[in-house]
Parts: structure tokens; C-alpha cells; sequence
């Protein structure tokens, strides 16, 4: 069997394997897939899986190789390493000016700069000592040797969860079917990492309090679960319009950061008591966060400093790591990395072929762009406009669906670095994805779909290779109708 990643179908036995389709028979296939869904709700009830996701588990593994996840290893380590030293450096290395070429807006600006001093009042740690929750989207392409190589797009580090909770449950039944000495595979992937490194993100003898708003929550409910399960805790879902504030002189903040428990039926804890107003409170300790940038916007600037005290997903990750824009930093930092010693040449050379060109808006390489593009009509079919603060592939646009004068305007409208909210985005290369044979259904047969990966970080430890996404559409989300496959490698 190739080496090169490959869709399998498991027969009667634990060593019968082949590539999926190759024997297909729809009758064995639908049953496999009715035993995916069945193993899914044993694991997670029905009404905690976002419109019915469970059932876009398709049964049929990727194979994977130690290349793929040498190559995932190497492209993480190199990546974190790189983020870590921008970060850190945001504000104080007048020669990047990463300020300039990554502008937010005044209000977030001013956010970031009163952590830095919090940090430097040890009120905070260090950006390296709490990365939060990362999950990278990878594009499968061919090298110059035609071999398999991971192309990151974009990194998912807005809402803490997504992904981890599909990644933990599928892989858990995958790696069941493949257990046992007989078995010549096993998971690609830990079902424990992935929840452990969840898990780690916050302390479970203290109250879990989650800020949600607009987004109805993907894995966010699964999760709150998953804590019920393991700690006997149950997190509270909170709105911004619950929060409330106390003054304290003996805070970091000089304030207490509480909710209002809506419920008068819960049993009282030691962290609520009832408030002047006459409402009970419950203070919070620790907190995630499921806001769209506009939702953080629209808070208090006390209550958003007095949020980012206690979030476990660092607001520097959320504003800065999430941003489509780091990865156009990151590809034009690796001479100065390999220079001060944070990278090694082969890192910086494992993250110049690992990440997609992302040209930033005001910079020299889109002025560049907006000459050739005048010059030469068809190069927009090479490059896609991306919302720099979007997810699950909202707002892209590729450049053969605009007209050579359309797509000169869009790129002239990126002529200033400033933030324009609904209209900034980066230019990227539009990656040309290998195909696979793949069997999502056994209702639809073969097809053959490109693959897009993913990984899970928490805190900066590589959890593991998360699930594969597949669908015929240009965009390729299982909100908008893509399947999702886990993986396995063949038996050390």
C-alpha cells in the first residue's frame, strides 16, 4: 500500500485493511457507519452535538505515516517557538515595529499593553507560560519531489474548544476497533491527550465560568460535559449581560469579577453571596471565552482587563496568535529568528515550506501584488482575500471569482495596514491541495477530495494530530455539510 496518506476500509479481521472503495459494498459500508454514529452517542448524548455532527463521522480512517507526523512534530515546535518570541517582543522591539505592520485597533492596543505591564507587575505570566488553546488548518500539497507536504492556512485559537471534542470522541472509538495484539494499526492520536490537555487549561477545585454570546457553541456543550464527567463540576454558561463587578482593594484589579446566578434554585456555593441589589452573585476565578471580536469590543475596558486576568485563553492568543495576519509575520521574521538565535535554519526551513505565503495589508509585497496583478489579469487565480478575524472559512474569497478590475480594487482597499472592521484581509496564496480516493458515504460511493488537517495544542503541547475535514466545496467546514475522519499508522 502507498505511503502517501490513504483512506482505508477495515474488513472481518483486525490485519484485513484496504484502500477504501477498493472492495466496496455499500451493505458493509452503511453498517459501518451506523456503528460510528451508535459508539458516538454512547460516548456523548445526542443533543450535545451541534446540529447533529455526530453523523458527519465517517468510519473510514486516514492512514498515516511517521513522514506526516514527523513533519507535524517539526512544523508545531518550529511555529510555537516563533509565535512565542513575537509575542513577547511585541511591544518592545523598535526595530520589527510589529505595532505598524500588525496594527489592531486603539482599544485592543491598549489592552495588550496594560498586560504587558500586569506581567511585568507579576500579575500575569509570561506569554510563553499560557498559550492557550491552538488548533492549525493544514492544506495537503506536493513538494518538488511530489511527496505529501502540510501546508498551514491558518491558526483556530479564538474559541477555546472546537475540534478537540470530535477529535477526542472519534479517535476514542477508532482506537477501540484497532485494539489488541492481532492489529497491525493503532491511533494516530491519544484520546486522553486531547482531553487532558483541555483539562489542563484551568484548575478543577475552583468554579468554571464560560462567556458566551452570539455563537451557538460547536464543541463548547460536549466539553461542559466532558467536566461533568471527569470532575463531578459543572461549568456555568454565562452572557456578558450576566457579568457584574465588585470593587476590592485587595484584587490584582482593584475590582472582583462576578456573575449573576439566574438559577435561585442552585444550591448555594462558597464562591456566591447575595449583593446589595438584592442578586446573588458567584465570584469568578477562571474563564473562557466563546466572544466574536465585536462582542470584546463592546465591553467595559475595567471588565475586560479584569477578564483578561482570569482567562485561560490568553487575550494575546485571541488577538494576536487567532489573526490571520501572524502568519505573514511569521514568514517575514524567519531571517531575523535565525538570526538572534530563536530558530535554527532548519526550523526557519520547515516553516518557509510549512506555512502559505500571507501577504499583509500596507506592505511592500502587496504593492508588489497590485503591480503584477495590473500586469498580468490571471495571477489573481493564484491567491485567495481572507478576513483576517474570521473562522470556519467565512468571508474568503478567491481571485478567480472577481474580475481582474474587481480584484485590483479589492487589493487596493488593503493599501493601509489600519484595521477597517468586515474589510481587511490577507492576501494568501491559494494552495493547490493533492485529491484523495475517499468513501464518506456508502450511500454517494468513491470520490476524490482534497484532505484538510488539523492539529491540537494546549499551553503549547502538542496534543495530536486532530480530525481530517473532506467535502466537494471549495470551502471545506462540517458546518457547512464536510465529513470529518480520524486517523491511524500502522503498528510500530
Amino acid at each position: 500500500m502507498s505511503t502517501q496518506l490513504t483512506q482505508i476500509s477495515f474488513g472481518a479481521q483486525p490485519r484485513d485493511y484496504a484502500p477504501a472503495g477498493q472492495r466496496f459494498n455499500p451493505g458493509d459500508y452503511h453498517q459501518q457507519e451506523a456503528d460510528l454514529r451508535e459508539a458516538l452517542l454512547r460516548l456523548c448524548p445526542e443533543n450535545l452535538w451541534h446540529d447533529g455532527s455526530y453523523s458527519a463521522g465517517c468510519p473510514r480512517p486516514i492512514l498515516v505515516g511517521e513522514y506526516h507526523q514527523r513533519q507535524m512534530e517539526d512544523l508545531h515546535e518550529a511555529l510555537t517557538t516563533a509565535i512565542i518570541d513575537i509575542v513577547q517582543r511585541w511591544w518592545t522591539d523598535d526595530d520589527a515595529r510589529f505595532w505598524e505592520r500588525m496594527p489592531l485597533e486603539a482599544e485592543e492596543e491598549d489592552l495588550l499593553k496594560w498586560i504587558e505591564k500586569q506581567v511585568s507587575a507579576g500579575n500575569m505570566p509570561a506569554f510563553s507560560k499560557c498559550l492557550g488553546s491552538w488548533r492549525p488548518d493544514f492544506l495537503v500539497e506536493k513538494d518538488e519531489h511530489q511527496e505529501e507536504n502540510y501546508r498551514i492556512t491558518e491558526i483556530n485559537a479564538r474559541f477555546s474548544f472546537n475540534g478537540f471534542m470530535h477529535e477526542a470522541y472519534g479517535q476514542q472509538v477508532l482506537n477501540k476497533s484497532v485494539e489488541g495484539e492481532a492489529s497491525v494499526l493503532v491511533g494516530a492520536t491519544d484520546p486522553n491527550q486531547i482531553l487532558e490537555g483541555l483539562f489542563s487549561l484551568f484548575q478543577p477545585n475552583r468554579p468554571l465560568h464560560l462567556l458566551k454570546g452570539a455563537e451557538h457553541g460547536i464543541d463548547i456543550h460536549m466539553f461542559i460535559d466532558a467536566v461533568w464527567r471527569r470532575f463531578g463540576i459543572k461549568p456555568r454558561l454565562i452572557t456578558p449581560a450576566d457579568l457584574r463587578m465588585l470593587p476590592d482593594r485587595g484584587e490584582k484589579g482593584g475590582r472582583r469579577l462576578c456573575c449573576v446566578t439566574k438559577d435561585p434554585s442552585s444550591p448555594p456555593s462558597p464562591w456566591s453571596f447575595t449583593a446589595d441589589n438584592g442578586e446573588i452573585w458567584e465570584e469568578i476565578y477562571q474563564i473562557g471565552l466563546e466572544l466574536h471580536q465585536r462582542e470584546l469590543a463592546a465591553l467595559e475596558t475595567e471588565t475586560l482587563r479584569e477578564i483578561s486576568l482570569r482567562c485561560f485563553n490568553d487575550m494575546r492568543t485571541i488577538l494576536l496568535v487567532h489573526d490571520k495576519r501572524m502568519l505573514g509575520i511569521v514568514k517575514q521574521e524567519l531571517p531575523r529568528l535565525v538570526a538572534s538565535g530563536a530558530l535554527t535554519p532548519a526550523q526557519a526551513s520547515a516553516l518557509d515550506r510549512g506555512v502559505v505565503d500571507t501577504i499583509l495589508p500596507g506592505s511592500c509585497e502587496l504593492d508588489h501584488l497590485i503591480s503584477a496583478s495590473v500586469a498580468s489579469p490571471r495571477l489573481r487565480h493564484s491567491y485567495i482575500l481572507k478576513p483576517i478575524r474570521s473562522g470556519k472559512g467565512d468571508g474568503i474569497i478567491f481571485g478567480d471569482d472577481l474580475g481582474p478590475g474587481d480584484w485590483v480594487s479589492a487589493l487596493r482597499k488593503l493599501v493601509s495596514p489600519k484595521v477597517v472592521p468586515g474589510i481587511t484581509c490577507v492576501v494568501q496564496r491559494r494552495i493547490t491541495p493533492r485529491e484523495y480516493d475517499l468513501v464518506l458515504k456508502g450511500s454517494v460511493g468513491k470520490v476524490r477530495y482534497p484532505l484538510v488537517g488539523t492539529y491540537h495544542v494546549a499551553n503549547g503541547k502538542l496534543l495530536g494530530l486532530g480530525t481530517w475535514r473532506a467535502s466537494g466545496g471549495r470551502i471545506v467546514a462540517v458546518s457547512s455539510g464536510g465529513s470529518w475522519i480520524c486517523s491511524v499508522m500502522r503498528r510500530g
